[in-house]
């Protein structure tokens, strides 16, 4: 049946190749005869078939085509094939039996009605059914006969005579359906490999030869197969090699044509193989007559480019790596926050290795010190989702992404912890004092004393004007006048206090486990700013400051100190006083950066300050080793180490975070 099918569609294409001429007396005088020739050779010879022979009718009509018949005597293309596809041994190319042959013919390429009719000339290629003949399996002759008939009644009729020598078949053809099987095909995600064999003297042996780097002895056994594939001795392989698209056994035994797709399994190496290489798939076929026909099908795979986290961010330095493999010419490697709106270059270190990093940038801060910021939306930060993307010309070609760890936390950020520390001069006597810590803890301090907090046996307090207090969940940093007298600013910090005699020394610094650099500090707000009426005695510029609008200050130290940095005042002059905006060190370290938030008036309902910290020295160590690594400072007065600044303010501070 399949040999019936194929015939059929030979004979289909072959109908419509002809063509002729119809009649037409001008003047009274008749045209001349139509005629029905054979290019390149008599058509009144018996024609040798040979494989890739050329056929051409050319058919001339002066008197324009009536009528053009086709008449078919061949063993091969018998009464049941030809019905098989709605035509018989005789039939019209000039008027179609009917509207489904016409369509067929003309799908074949051959001319039908119009195209026929009136027409004075047509030159039709045959060339192309000639291996489908060759396919039948004995000598034989295979006549068409020609019939032209132009519209002045006359009509020429020919034979044209293909004669097959049974011995004369070709050696099988190879050929890949829409390519060139000798052309190397890159490999597609989605792709056509549909191979095609015609093999005249039908199909006797057939092996797929396999040479791929990807598809290994290993690899194959592990499904089943060799290196080396029996399409017609298949064995054990049978299944799997059907499963692959590959025909096996009687499907390619004693066939004279066998077509096959794979398709879907030339992609599928890409799935297991990522480097630029060839894969070679040696087709060979032996007919019955023992000629051998072998091509070779080579696939070339070009790597996809691929995206590694290496899941090494540091945090501190604000950096992390990525590998990136099978670049091609153009590309880059980028990188942002998920979601940001631009990407950033990364910098290639070595090899395939990428380096996501800051981009520093230098500027003099208003005291003539030179600080450093980093770019927005460079380096890794922590507590973020990152994108990174190999892309060339804005096209992403491989996408990987990470996220940082959470980052540190400012201890009792949220001054929901207070508890009562114990208090004493003489070691004798011992007052409980409001502290801004949970019970066993000691971050942060103030400059609260037995002189603005003392309390009855019962509880009671006796005296309660502290700096530092807790009201609805904030800190309330209040002014206050010490023995009635001595003016002193609200305030809290990270650190201690320790009073002896009638002064008071604040002791700056904490150690702190940094794990991320930040961006900036961020704190909630609450501020009341009013003039300056208090003017410190030992202040030298105290006069100049009197009746003026004050201002309070919050500001936050990364600091690499051996030990706490101390200012005292009170009834003797102030000494230590600093200021991280105006100094990069003090005598116990180096003030690696800072930040600072001036309130210089009142704010009237809470707000958000975000104050980003610069950076004296970009390169330091992480310096949680140190003995000291953070300072956080409020106070109501920022000239309040002199014991200046206003009565009436008051500074409400909560939720103390890192911002990255």
């Amino acid at each position: 049946m399949r040999k019936i099918l194929t015939m059929a569609a030979m004979f289909a294409a072959m109908a419509g190749l002809f063509a002729g001429c119809s009649k037409d007396d001008e003047g009274g005088k008749r045209p001349d005869m139509p005629t029905i020739e054979l290019a390149g050779a008599s058509i009144d010879q018996p024609q040798e078939m040979v494989q890739d022979m050329t056929v051409q009718v050319n058919v001339a009509a002066p008197g324009k085509i009536e009528e053009l018949t086709i008449s078919i005597d061949s063993p091969f293309l018998t009464d049941e094939m030809l019905a098989m596809v709605g035509l018989s041994r005789s039939f019209s190319l000039a008027n179609p039996a009917s509207a489904d042959v016409a369509e067929g013919l003309a799908s074949l390429g051959l001319p039908v009605g119009d195209a026929v009719l009136g027409q004075t000339a047509l030159s039709i290629d045959i060339s192309r059914f000639v291996p489908l003949i060759m396919v039948y399996d004995q000598t034989s002759d295979h006549k068409f006969g020609v019939t032209v008939t132009d519209r002045a009644g006359q009509s020429v009729t020919k034979t044209l005579t293909l004669h097959l020598t049974e011995s004369a078949k070709a050696a099988p053809v190879i050929t890949l359906v829409d390519g060139d099987i000798d052309a190397v095909q890159e490999i597609q995600e989605t792709m056509s490999v549909q191979v095609s064999v015609v093999a005249q003297g039908k199909i006797a042996g057939f092996t797929v030869q396999i040479d791929s780097p990807a598809l290994t002895p290993e690899i194959l056994g592990a499904i089943g197969l060799s290196e080396t594939l029996d399409l017609v001795n298949p064995g054990s392989m049978a299944e799997v090699l059907q499963g692959l698209g590959f025909p096996v056994g009687d499907q390619v035994l004693g066939q004279s044509s066998v077509t096959f797709d794979i398709s879907s399994l030339v992609p599928m190496i890409a799935l297991i193989y990522n480097e630029d290489s060839d894969h070679k798939f040696a087709l060979t076929v032996t007919d019955t007559k023992e000629q051998v026909t072998t091509k070779t099908l080579t696939f070339h795979l070009t790597a996809k480019p691929t995206l590694a986290y290496n899941d090494d961010a540091d945090l501190w330095a604000n950096t992390a790596t990525v590998t990136a493999e099978h670049l091609p010419d153009g590309a880059a490697v980028q990188y942002r926050v998920k979601g940001a709106a631009d990407w950033q270059e990364a910098e290639l270190v070595e090899g395939d290795v990428y380096r996501l990093a800051p981009v520093w940038s230098a500027s003099t801060n208003e005291a003539g010190l030179e600080i450093h910021t980093i770019a927005e939306g460079t380096g890794v930060f922590a507590a973020s989702d990152y994108e990174v993307r190999v892309a060339k010309e804005g096209e992403a070609l491989a996408v990987v992404e990470f996220k940082t760890a959470d980052g540190d936390v400012v201890p009792n950020g949220d001054m929901s912890g207070w508890s009562k520390k114990q208090m004493t001069t003489d070691n004798v006597t011992f007052y409980p004092i409001t502290y801004p810590n949970a019970e066993g803890e000691n971050f942060w301090d103030s400059g609260n004393n037995m002189f603005l907090e003392q309390y009855e046996e019962s509880g009671e307090p006796k005296i309660y004007t502290p700096l530092c207090y807790e009201e609805e969940g904030a800190a309330v940093l209040m002014p206050r006048l010490v023995l009635g007298a001595i003016f002193a600013p609200g305030n809290m910090y990270t650190g201690q206090f320790v009073y002896e005699g009638f002064s008071g020394t604040a002791c700056f610094g904490q150690p702190y486990e940094w794990t991320a650099r930040p961006r900036a500090l961020k704190v909630r707000c609450k501020a009341t700013v009013g003039t300056i009426d208090k003017v410190g005695s030992f202040d030298p510029d105290g006069a100049s400051y009197k009746d003026q609008q004050d201002r309070s200050y919050i500001f936050v130290a990364v600091v690499d100190w051996t030990a706490q940095h101390g200012v005292s005042s009170g009834m003797t002059a102030p000494e230590g006083m600093w200021n991280p905006a105006e100094t990069s060190s003090v005598d116990e370290g180096a003030i690696l950066g800072y930040g600072q938030q001036i309130i210089s008036e009142s704010t009237g309902d809470w707000v958000e300050y975000v104050i980003p910290v610069s950076w004296y020295d970009k390169e330091a160590a992480n310096p949680s080793s140190s003995v000291c690594s953070l300072v956080i400072s409020c106070a109501t007065s920022m000239r309040g180490d002199y014991l200046t600044g206003s009565s009436q303010n008051e500074m409400r501070v909560d939720d103390f975070e890192w911002v990255y």
